[in-house]
């Protein structure tokens, strides 16, 4: 099985900000430093991959810290599921390989599925640059083949996520004992 992960990133508050709204939940959390006023976490059950626990908590985190918050899972090197918010409304979602979950997907089903373009971009401020976002998505078909983790590394590229976002995992962390003061994350809960 390749890379399964799950991260949050917010844009506006600061780090310290996010640790104690994390902690006030009780939501176990590495999170990394802030980067071109980005700021990302794991925790235990966005790395987990369910958008029953990632959309309601994207939703509230960004309502509570009244900021933009974009979620991204990748499962098993071979897709990658993103969620964008904004004041506590969730904007648009995106699916790498929307068939993947399919017993019998067609070619279409293959293709990545983007939710509302138009409100990502504008939440993600980048309203004028559809030329620049969706060709990376592979929306436009330009690209056969979607690599999850390539994805992952060119949206924090273009976004400004913190470079240690793209792979970072809770459960990766505490299994390979991270030094957390040389990755530059903080946890929100003591072991």
């Amino acid at each position: 099985m390749g890379a399964t992960y799950g991260t949050v990133s917010i844009k506006g508050p600061t780090r310290e900000a996010l640790a104690d709204w994390l902690r006030s939940k009780s939501i176990d959390a590495f999170v990394t430093a802030e980067q071109n006023g980005w700021t990302t976490f794991s925790d235990r059950e966005t790395d987990q991959l369910d958008p029953r626990w990632i959309e309601p908590l994207l939703q509230r985190l960004t309502l509570d810290l009244s900021c933009i918050g974009i979620a991204i899972t990748v499962y098993d090197e071979e897709q990658l599921g993103l969620w964008v918010a904004k004041h506590g409304v969730l904007q648009s979602r995106y699916d790498s390989c929307p068939g993947m979950e399919m017993s019998d997907p067609g070619e279409e089903d293959m293709r990545p599925r983007l939710e509302d373009a138009p409100a990502l971009l504008a939440t993600l401020g980048k309203p004028a640059a559809p030329d620049d976002l969706l060709p990376i998505l592979g929306i436009d078909g330009a690209k056969d083949y979607i690599d999850p983790l390539e994805l992952h590394e060119e949206l924090a590229t273009y976004l400004g996520l913190p470079e240690n976002s793209v792979g970072l995992s809770h459960r990766y962390v505490l299994k390979d004992k991270i030094d957390l003061s040389e990755q530059g994350l903080i946890r929100t809960v003591e072991s």
